[in-house]
């Protein structure tokens, strides 16, 4: 790995806001990045390719919080924590909803609506973006503490904007106590919703308010915060109709320093009649991990730690400095990719991971000492890594495209031009091409929420220099907004171009 910058603000809260920048959020408390009045930065924009951060203000606590984009591009961040008293001045984001639109010139700036914009306090809530253009948020504590108890659980969930139904009551977040805090939400290309906590799941339909299928159990610890794993939906391709399938890797066996870091993973193929847990290993034991998608599709895993459960000051040690690569198409004993790249930077509590559009890996965070001391024995981190995968190393060259669109609509063809210099030879056709729409999602305590990544359907000239491309047919499979289509040649990346997908005006939005 490279080490390269610092974000100024310890990484609680990571999200890429296009090609060049990435949104970086911490709670109210000292930081490197400061105003000239003395006062912490509490979030910075991180600039990708000087390495150096713009101090942005916040005037609510967003410890603990979550976020996604709308429709229009703009971020949202939901929820935080309490006041932060004469040092930090920072008012409680129990309720808060705060939006930033990006911007190239450096003027833009948070726009904040500082309580009583969401129904509840929600204090480690999630927010997965939704195929209608806004989010879904649900659960959550109405404060802080180290696991969710009865009287301060947010068993419901709600939208923003928000929707005429206002709050909503869910059973399950009461089913799945105390271990529900941060759960896991993906969209699935029917339009339901996969949740997920502690060890329990369920396919919902939000739209209804109703559980359409109870899903088993899945076997070992218990997954969620502060038991931390970490959850992806695999690539959905069209080649096998789209057909979802639910990865979650890591956890611990209980509330001690001393537990055992979970080393199993188990996966559910949701598209089958009776959905099954299949359990694999996870190399090494590995508490709150970051599982982060490739430009080729696989899967990342990097951070965490052997030992503990999430939280600060001595609760989570032995970090695991070896990052590595799940393969979702490969056979079962074969999925693992090992002996790569490692560290020497232990990332353990608040720790980061976001894909770039350039094929490397951002990776920054680690705070588990409250308050921040950059002389701990786990430091507070402000460096920066960069994590090369093996597809950057395999050839001298890699596909170029241009020409690509700035905005398509579902099921829109559209055509770029692409250049693949010399990983073929003349007059020879490649041995395969893919194209893929990958969003990097929102990434905060081992969640990355409304990642995913979305093979397309594409048709390649015969001279090899145009692609004719398919916009993903609906809003399920890729909820309108930014992602970065991705052109591999033999599984080799061509750099990422952000695209924006969005309705058709004739489609009715809410």
């Amino acid at each position: 790995m490279e080490q390269m910058g610092r974000t100024g603000v310890a990484a609680m809260h990571a999200v890429l806001l296009n090609e060049h920048k990435i949104m970086v959020i911490d709670k109210a408390e000292w930081n490197e990045a400061q105003f000239d009045s003395g006062q912490s930065a509490f979030s910075v924009e991180y600039d990708l390719d000087t390495n150096t951060y713009r101090p942005l203000h916040l005037d609510t606590n967003t410890f603990c919080s979550a976020g996604g984009f709308l429709a229009n591009g703009s971020l949202i961040s939901t929820g935080g924590g309490e006041r932060r008293g004469r040092t930090w001045k920072a008012e409680p984001g129990w309720q808060s909803i705060r939006h930033y639109t990006p911007c190239f010139d450096n003027s833009c700036e948070w726009t904040e609506y500082k309580t009583g914009r969401m129904t509840q306090n929600r204090w480690y809530p999630t927010v997965e973006q939704l195929p209608e253009g806004d989010l879904f948020i649900i659960g959550g504590s109405t404060k802080g503490a180290a696991v969710n108890r009865d009287e301060i659980n947010v068993p419901s969930y709600e939208f923003w904007p928000p929707r005429p139904e206002g709050e909503i009551h869910m059973q399950f977040l009461n089913d799945t106590m105390p271990y529900n805090l941060y759960p896991f939400v993906f969209v699935l290309p029917d339009g339901h919703l996969f949740i997920f906590a502690s060890h329990q799941s369920m396919i919902f339909d939000y739209k209804n308010n109703k559980i359409v299928k109870t899903l088993p159990d899945m076997p070992g610890v218990p997954r969620s915060y502060p038991l931390t794993g970490g959850a992806m939906l695999l690539p959905l391709d069209p080649d096998n109709d789209y057909n979802p399938e639910i990865l979650i890797c890591g956890g611990s066996d209980r509330m001690n320093k001393d537990a055992r870091a979970d080393d199993t993973c188990g996966r559910i193929n949701l598209g089958d009649e009776n959905p099954q847990w299949e359990m694999d290993t996870f190399v090494h034991p590995r508490l709150m991990p970051d599982g982060v998608f490739l430009a080729d599709g696989t899967v990342l895993w990097v951070n965490g730690c052997q030992r503990g459960w999430a939280g600060y000051n001595g609760r989570n040690h032995d970090p695991t400095f070896d990052p590595v690569i799940y393969d979702a198409a490969k056979p079962k004993d074969q999925r693992w990719t090992t002996g790569l790249a490692s560290t020497d930077i232990a990332r353990m509590y608040h720790s980061v991971a976001l894909p770039l559009p350039d094929g490397r890996v951002w990776i920054a965070g680690s705070n588990n000492v409250d308050p921040p001391d950059p002389v701990a024995k786990y430091p507070t981190e402000f460096r920066v890594e960069y994590f090369s995968p093996p597809y950057l190393f395999k050839t001298a060259t890699r596909p170029l495209v241009s020409h690509v669109p700035r905005i398509v609509s579902y099921g829109q063809s559209f055509d770029i031009l692409l250049n693949l210099n010399d990983l073929i030879a003349a007059g020879s056709e490649p041995k395969s091409i893919k194209v893929g729409l990958l969003r990097p999602g929102f990434s905060t305590h081992s969640m990355h929420m409304s990642q995913r990544y979305v093979f397309l359907r594409h048709t390649l000239s015969t001279d090899s220099q145009t692609l004719t491309i398919q916009a993903p047919p609906k809003a399920s499979l890729f909820p309108p907004g930014a992602g970065f289509l991705i052109v591999l040649c033999d599984g080799v990346p061509s750099k990422g171009v952000e695209v924006f997908v969005e309705h058709n005006p004739s489609d009715l939005l809410i």
